[in-house]
């Protein structure tokens, strides 16, 4: 059977199985789960200017575990607090880890059938082992400022690569098409182990693709490491890593020891919420996150610009340290964000290129 042909075939399968998943989850309401409203309350937080419109999104099906109903109830409290929707799926509709990407793709997919004006415009993945502790945190804050338009998926990663525990997805035509390839991976590509995190390992994959795509440049260009505490942060089995103030607990990787941690966490911000809220203006996170997005900024620029210039540099011009050095850079954006120091490094690294070769 010819290539293509097959390649057709598998793509109209695709596309008929995300139809049909459209279709199903349309008839849920977001968020279901006993004692809460999808409406939230009117006791919304204030929000600046700038702040954006986010959705909260997990799953939560099968066998009744009630410390994931527990702790979902902590990121509804969350959402209400902030005035952000929550959608949870409530039925199975795919096979295993790829219900995750297949209900993302399908909320994608509906908000951008809405009038602009009435979207939202970030989706933010939540296991259902995270715990909100401080939910004086708006989810907003982590995401890339509005002149950063390129990026589409903000997350962070852990020893193993890409944890996407706690994630957050653009509502765009970007996310779409990464979705779609990271549906179809273990079908155009069968041959590949994707180990048992498959949706996750196949994201991971199609994010360091820099061919195809939605504009031919692949995806590396679309998402930011942001550093794993900040929005992610882990419960080891000895201790937790983060501190007073911090948004979440989240548990992967305890097997069994998973549950007393969790009940521990869970009888923290039920019987005594107080206790580790801090108001956001007291926490780093501010600072934090500007910080980032403003050397972020800052080195992408220098990027854009060193390619300009090589691109309008006359024949025989010197552009071969200039050309190494801005490819470092770029993928240190987009596979290193979360590590200061070398991003930095990469960026001092081309300015030696451009003092080296426009000084020659």
């Amino acid at each position: 059977m010819p290539q293509g042909f097959t390649r057709r075939a598998i793509g109209g399968l695709l596309a008929a199985t995300i139809l049909l998943i459209v279709w199903r989850i349309s008839y849920y309401e977001p968020s279901t789960l006993p004692g809460h409203s999808p409406q939230g309350n009117n006791n919304v937080a204030k929000t600046s200017a700038t702040s954006r419109k986010v959705g909260k999104v997990s799953m939560l099906y099968g066998y009744p575990n009630p410390y994931y109903k527990q702790a979902l109830e902590s990121h509804k409290r969350h959402a209400d607090r902030w005035g952000y929707p929550m959608h949870i799926l409530q039925e199975d509709i795919s096979e295993g880890f790829w219900n995750k990407p297949s209900y993302v793709l399908s909320l994608v997919i509906q908000e951008l059938a809405k009038p602009a004006a009435e979207r939202l415009e970030w989706l933010m993945w939540v296991d259902a082992d995270s715990i909100i502790i401080n939910p004086a945190i708006p989810a907003d804050i982590f995401l890339p400022p509005r002149d950063l338009s390129e990026i589409h998926f903000v997350a962070s990663k852990d020893q193993n690569g890409l944890n996407t525990g706690i994630v957050f997805f653009h509502v765009h035509q970007w996310t779409i098409s990464m979705l779609i390839e990271a549906l179809a991976h273990p079908l155009y590509l069968p041959a590949i182990d994707l180990g048992v995190s498959a949706d996750q390992e196949a994201m991971a994959r199609i994010m360091k693709k820099t061919t195809d795509g939605p504009d031919g440049q692949g995806y590396a260009q679309g998402m930011a490491y942001l550093p794993r505490p900040w929005i992610n942060t882990y419960e080891w089995h000895h201790a937790y890593e983060g501190k007073k103030g911090d948004m979440l607990v989240h548990f992967p990787g305890l097997e069994d020891d998973r549950w007393p941690h969790m009940e521990k966490w869970l009888g923290v911000v039920e019987d005594t919420p107080l206790e580790w809220e801090v108001p956001l203006k007291d926490t780093e996170y501010p600072r934090l996150t500007k910080d980032f997005w403003d050397k972020f900024r800052t080195a992408r620029n220098l990027a854009n610009q060193v390619e300009r210039d090589i691109y309008n540099a006359p024949a025989g011009s010197l552009t071969h340290a200039r050309q190494e050095a801005v490819a470092q850079l770029r993928i240190a954006l987009q596979q290193h964000a979360d590590e200061a120091e070398f991003l930095q490094q990469c960026v001092d690294d081309l300015h030696a290129a451009i003092k080296k070769e426009t000084s020659a």
